[in-house]
């Protein structure tokens, strides 16, 4: 494709995964791509049982009061993740530690387990936004907003960019780093609005309102077709 046809328009400022569903994240500096989102991202359900539903941070919000991280070397092409989890207290399990689940347990008062997602991925498993529209999040609630809340993979800065400007990419294609990405449409992901106790700034709310007011969701869904890796600083190119 002709350079003609691409344009700058801006570059990646954040990345978020959340490898355990609904757990807080990590930001790494860059991670691998993998099956049209990132290595490591969303790969473990914590799930209530006996009935295996996955729990929803809007069911248990202190659920992101523990944090996830990959153990990875993005440099070493390995295909092989290791995810750790830490509770409040500091202490660090593997994620098939069982007693991670014994924990938790104790924690949220339920018998919970953490299991693996199996079957087809998500067909745009990545949530982009920009930095606009993410200020504007931040201005309604009324307060800094974790990112955690939002569950963005992608933050990007958009050159004189206002917010919503990003759902002008659905349909279209856009290049980060080395990876080309696949606009898909408005964003699936839910926006975490449930009170916080230990962070009782802003007003969830408000924040809950601008949503609604915006269809439902902030910022668009998106896959890698192509491409290994994404960097903070990679420019952010629209392909035509």
């Amino acid at each position: 494709m002709g350079l003609e046809l691409a344009e700058v328009v801006g570059h990646l400022t954040d990345l978020h995964r959340f490898p355990v569903e609904p757990l807080g994240g990590e930001g790494p500096t860059e991670a691998l791509v993998r099956g049209g989102g990132l290595s490591g991202d969303r790969l473990y359900d914590v799930c209530e049982e006996p009935r295996g539903t996955a729990l929803t941070v809007s069911a248990v919000p202190t659920l992101l009061d523990y944090t996830t991280r990959c153990l990875e070397n993005p440099g070493s092409g390995t295909r092989e993740v290791l995810t750790r989890v830490k509770n409040p207290a500091g202490r660090e399990f593997a994620v098939s530690d069982p007693e991670l689940a014994a924990d938790l347990s104790r924690s949220l008062g339920r018998k919970v387990t953490i299991r693996r997602r199996e079957g087809a991925a998500s067909a745009a498993p990545l949530h982009l936004i920009s930095r606009a529209t993410f200020r504007l999040a931040e201005r309604t609630y009324g307060g800094p907003l974790e990112p955690e809340r939002l569950r963005a993979n992608l933050l990007v800065e958009i050159t004189d960019g206002k917010a919503f400007d990003e759902d002008r990419w659905i349909g279209k294609k856009i290049r980060i780093g080395d990876s080309l990405l696949e606009i898909v449409g408005p964003s699936s992901e839910c926006i975490v609005t449930a009170f916080r106790p230990q962070n009782p700034a802003g007003d969830a709310d408000l924040l809950a309102g601008l949503v609604h007011v915006h269809g439902g969701h902030l910022g668009v869904s998106a896959r890698a077709i192509s491409g290994s890796r994404v960097r903070i600083a990679d420019s952010v190119i629209l392909v035509e």
